[in-house]
């Protein structure tokens, strides 16, 4: 059989960057559950297509004995070892197992794999299995609760935690527990009765590729937001940007130019902390929060105006960005002598990113 992994830690750490730039505003714990969500689809896609519990059965003992057990690759050889343990009634074998294994079989190495070849593999890593540990063999549900959980379970931790992420690998670890158990709560997967079945030839998934580090990044793109959250957090700031035509002509801006409106809302928070209504000026200063053209005494227009200048440069900025430098630190370089006006505006955008959701 051809030996290229299904699965590999590379895979899962490109799948991690690929979560973690996607997702970046998401809370650390909800990012690895999307990451474990990620790998359980993509090992599952690249299984034969036997039906949907089999299928669910051998995602979550690889994950537990490869992924997070041995933190290895998993291989061909490894599907058709748990295929050999699965309780399939006699009358249905070729249908359920045997038909589904040869054709995915087959397009991993052309001409390898007869109908009695495949039969003879799968009897012989059955008998090999009661050979050498009888308590394998049975119920797959059974094993993985008795066998996993008691050997396991102790250096499962410290081992997933270099395999997905330091800072949040023990919420990762309990999430792929979770999974490997046969949980399926992280899955938006409509489960398939067995009746309805149907086999087809696998479609291999590729593993996404994290997108170059360059231009404006996903997370600080127009995206839509809780604007009654945010406004109740400027309520209780004082601010009057919480007010129309302030709060609309901002947004208007995020969406025209695809900029994210939190982020323009972050730099009024550092520019100006949002224009407390106590000021004396705060009507003028409402009017250019950004301090585009250095202030709003030097430049003081209406907020729709000012709010296109800042959207519009950061667009430009963020154009011109180039790999590997971060975009709160590039935009700084332009838009601010302070060097930690950065600082300042991404605490404020991660801030606002996580406000509570609002009750209306």
């Amino acid at each position: 059989m051809e030996n290229a992994a299904l699965l590999s830690p590379t895979d899962i750490n490109i799948i991690r960057r690929y979560v973690h730039t996607k997702y970046a505003p998401l809370p650390g714990d909800r990012r690895a559950e999307i990451v474990a969500d990620a790998i359980r689809r993509t090992l599952k896609q690249r299984l034969p297509n036997v039906p949907l519990e089999m299928k669910n059965k051998i995602t979550d003992e690889l994950i537990s004995r490869c992924l997070v057990g041995e933190q290895r690759d998993v291989n061909p050889e490894d599907v058709l070892d748990l295929c050999a343990q699965l309780e399939v009634d006699e009358a249905e074998r070729n249908e359920r197992l045997v038909t589904p294994i040869l054709d995915w079989a087959r397009e991993r190495a052309p001409g390898r794999w007869s109908p009695e070849q495949l039969t003879s593999r799968l009897e012989r890593r059955k008998l090999y299995t009661i050979a050498l540990a009888p308590e394998l063999t049975g119920n797959m549900e059974r094993n993985s609760e008795k066998l996993w959980f008691r050997n396991l379970l102790p250096q499962a931790k410290k081992r997933l935690r270099g395999l997905i992420n330091p800072k949040i690998g023990w919420v990762m670890f309990v999430t792929v527990i979770i999974s490997a158990i046969g949980s399926t709560f992280l899955l938006n997967v409509a489960v398939v009765p067995e009746s309805q079945a149907i086999i087809k030839p696998p479609v291999l998934m590729t593993v996404p590729k994290a997108p170059p580090d360059i231009g404006m990044p996903e997370q600080l793109r127009y995206a839509e937001f809780d604007a009654d959250a945010l406004k109740t957090y400027l309520k209780s700031r004082d601010a009057l940007l919480a007010e129309e035509p302030y709060f609309g002509a901002i947004v208007q801006s995020a969406r025209k130019f695809d900029v994210h409106p939190l982020l323009l809302f972050a730099i009024t928070g550092q520019e100006q902390a949002f224009v407390p209504k106590s000021s004396k000026d705060a009507k003028k200063i409402a009017n250019n929060p950004f301090n585009v053209f250095h202030s709003w005494e030097d430049y003081n227009t209406d907020i729709q105006n000012s709010a296109d200048i800042a959207s519009r440069l950061l667009v430009k900025l963020a154009n011109s960005r180039p790999e590997g430098h971060e975009p709160f630190n590039w935009f700084n370089n332009t838009y601010a002598e302070d060097p930690l006006w950065s600082d300042g505006v991404k605490k404020i955008f991660n801030k606002l990113s996580s406000l509570p959701p609002s009750s209306k």
